[in-house]
């Protein structure tokens, strides 16, 4: 939008990213001061001082969905040898995998972390020369400073929607883990809910209707399932189903779970920690 960005566009923009961080006081204040500021033709700075809302902005950002600890606990960081903090990148990369390792993210969720970071931290390093106000570094005109406003605003808001993006696909590339799991606790341990519904209750099978990722960070990722759980229902021994005087019925009753497992792997999913309840309620009616 390089000389055609108008302020309507930047409070588009500004109001796209509120959207995603509705409970970002600070980031509102940012973005309402930055803005404020840019508008004022009076000030022969404006544009520097936006520079340096702008760059507060973005760290803001990157800090506060991206803490030092969290970061330093990923199975992926390793200290860069030009500095002894997170880098801007490192925290960007938490924003988007979190503890999830490389390949998983690189084979699984086909997604490239530093491609989806570049083009803020390229918008950050531009503000760079802008933040120190020298005669030669004065940013005064109005087309500059709608166009700085709206690119470091924008590039924040996509690097969190292109997140959320890549999240959202860990379901379908754990389903499979999921669905085995599951079955696996199903076998494992009697469902009360079940098994006191009949003589004799078999587990037939199961499938999954929805898998949400309630909570990933440095090093766990919670997942919450829902689905159907398929069963054999029978009354009497067999040989009473044999006789005739017992009978066997099909029926499927829906299930929650939730489970824990680390970040780190993300596919290892132990059976026994699943937390599985199955309501019956529909039997009663």
């Amino acid at each position: 939008m390089v000389g055609t960005t108008a302020w309507a566009d930047v409070e588009d923009a500004r109001r796209g990213l509120i959207a995603l961080l509705p409970r970002d006081r600070f980031l509102k204040s940012l973005c309402k001061g930055a803005i404020t500021v840019g508008r004022d033709k009076t000030n022969p700075i404006r544009g520097n001082l936006v520079a340096s809302a702008l760059r507060e902005l973005a760290t803001h950002v990157l800090h506060s969905l991206a803490p030092d600890d969290e970061v330093r606990r990923c199975v992926w960081f390793e200290q860069a040898k030009d500095t002894k903090t997170v880098t801007r990148g490192q925290r960007a990369r938490y924003i988007v995998q979190a503890g999830l390792p490389d390949d998983f993210v690189k084979e699984k969720l086909k997604v490239d972390t530093a491609a989806m970071a570049k083009p803020l931290l390229d918008a950050m390093d531009k503000l760079h020369k802008a933040t120190h106000v020298r005669v030669e570094t004065v940013v005064r005109k109005g087309s500059a400073v709608r166009e700085m406003l709206y690119e470091v605003i924008t590039e924040v808001h996509t690097l969190l929607e292109d997140a959320t993006e890549a999240r959202g696909s860990i379901k379908d590339a754990v389903g499979t883990a999921l669905h085995n799991a599951v079955f696996e606790s199903m076998i494992l341990d009697t469902i009360q809910e079940l098994d006191e519904l009949s003589t004799h209750t078999r587990i037939d099978g199961h499938w999954i209707d929805e898998i949400e990722v309630r909570r990933l960070d440095a090093r766990e990722i919670e997942y919450c399932v829902t689905g159907e759980v398929e069963v054999e229902l029978q009354y009497g021994s067999n040989s009473d189903v044999a006789s005739d005087i017992g009978m066997r019925s099909d029926d499927s009753y829906p299930y929650k779970v939730k489970v824990v497992a680390e970040a780190g792997k993300p596919l290892d999913i132990d059976a026994e920690a699943i937390r599985l309840t199955v309501d019956t309620s529909s039997f009663y009616e």
